[in-house]
């Protein structure tokens, strides 16, 4: 299953001001707050095959055997010196169906992230404005 919401021209690249994994009941959410008013291109799956870091093409590793991808664009996660922004670029939140949240890819206005989970289970995308914010919603598994 894929969740998507095309690139549209034209639209200046949101910057990641930061990724935060809560859990509720009956699910775990991650949530990517943006710098601009509403949330870029962006498409969200599970991946078929290994994940590979945009600059390398090294296999990245997730706590988990399923990984959820999170690819935005355009969309960056520097600021305008080269900063990394947010810092954190790994987080381990240890939660039910989110074990792992990791960037995978900074480059050329795109920005990728992985959700290392235990089992492939349902979620869902939620998009909020005023500031743009992602919240993806994975369902703990039994």
């Amino acid at each position: 299953m894929q969740r998507l919401r095309p690139t549209r021209a034209g639209v200046p690249a949101a910057m990641l001001r930061s990724v935060t994994a809560a859990s509720a009941r009956g699910y775990d959410r991650v949530a990517f707050e943006l710098s601009t008013d509403s949330a870029p291109g962006y498409r969200v799956e599970y991946a078929a095959g290994p994940v590979r870091s945009c600059g390398s093409g090294d296999v990245v590793s997730v706590a988990g055997s399923e990984r959820l991808v999170v690819h935005l664009e355009p969309a960056s996660a520097h600021d305008d010196h080269g900063n990394p922004v947010p810092r954190q670029r790994d987080l381990v939140p240890g939660l039910p169906a989110v074990r792992e949240v990791k960037l995978v890819c900074d480059f050329e206005g795109q920005v990728e992230w992985v959700l290392g989970l235990p089992t492939k289970e349902p979620y869902r995308v939620t998009e909020l404005a005023g500031p743009a914010r992602l919240l993806l919603d994975v369902k703990q598994g039994p």
